[in-house]
């Protein structure tokens, strides 16, 4: 396996207030990070800067294997980052950072057991139905670090089980995939490491 990203002495503090100190980790090609803890650890914020939307107070990332700061990062929010007032479809067209391709949403649809709803406004799902719709948008982006904030909340059964799939997919392509938790996870994938903060 081949380093992808080092994470070395990374720090962050708001209001002279310390959100979280000296993280030091290392993110391999195919492996899954599980940075678990209590609410208001830091989770969501050190998610936020390994996809380049926060900045840190001090500590670096160091990229390897020929990647640098333009390595290609696909950041799924806990807040599901759809729109109301476009359907499923809708949501996942302009979520396709590439080519639009019809098939390809379609696919995802039917991988989420949602295609009956791709005509249905989001407002109008349930919060694990959003949640769905969100967790698509992974597998239909290409990248080589995924980044997805608490994906099993408001996620039933079903719904787990085939994010843990489609995640496993991921990783087997040698994809890297960092998640936050509240617990750790195990015996679920095969290269894991859980990482409390």
């Amino acid at each position: 396996m081949n380093k992808l990203l080092e994470i070395k002495n990374l720090s962050l503090t708001r209001n002279d207030y310390c959100i979280f100190s000296n993280i030091n980790l290392d993110i391999q090609e195919g492996q899954l990070i599980n940075i678990y803890g209590k609410n208001g650890s830091g989770k969501t914020s050190l998610l936020k800067i390994l996809a380049g939307i926060t900045e840190c107070t001090d500590g670096e990332m160091i990229y390897h294997n020929s990647f640098d700061k333009s390595l290609k990062r696909t950041y799924i929010g806990h807040k599901y980052g759809v729109k109301n007032n476009l359907t499923a479809y809708e949501n996942l067209y302009y979520s396709l950072d590439t080519h639009k391709d019809k098939q390809t949403i379609l696919d995802a649809l039917e991988t989420y057991k949602m295609i009956d709803y791709k005509d249905s406004l989001i407002k109008h799902l349930s919060h694990g139905q959003q949640k769905r719709v969100s967790l698509m948008k992974i597998i239909m982006n290409y990248a080589h670090l995924y980044l997805i904030d608490e994906p099993y909340s408001s996620l039933d059964e079903d719904g787990i089980k085939i994010f843990n799939e489609t995640t496993y997919g991921l990783l087997s392509s040698g994809a890297s995939v960092v998640i936050t938790n509240h617990t750790e996870v195990n015996n679920i994938f095969t290269n894991t490491i859980n990482y409390k903060i």
